[in-house]
């Protein structure tokens, strides 16, 4: 029996905030590492990429979604 739509919306957002927090964390460390700006805000939109494709795909794994 599949999950209620009000409840996959919730873990999708789960994890879009997970991937926000990621970001950010991977520009701020990118930035004090000495990198410029726009390779900062890359990394942190890379890091975002990431982190929510891996939380979607555990979640469907585990069989939330």
């Amino acid at each position: 029996m599949g999950r209620s739509i009000e409840v996959r919306v919730l873990l999708i957002g789960l994890a879009v905030m997970l991937g926000v927090i990621v970001g950010m964390a991977a520009g701020l460390l990118a930035w004090l590492s000495g990198s410029s700006a726009p390779v900062a805000i890359r990394h942190g939109g890379v890091a975002f990429g990431g982190a929510v494709t891996l939380s979607i795909l555990i979640m469907t794994a585990l069989g939330l979604l």
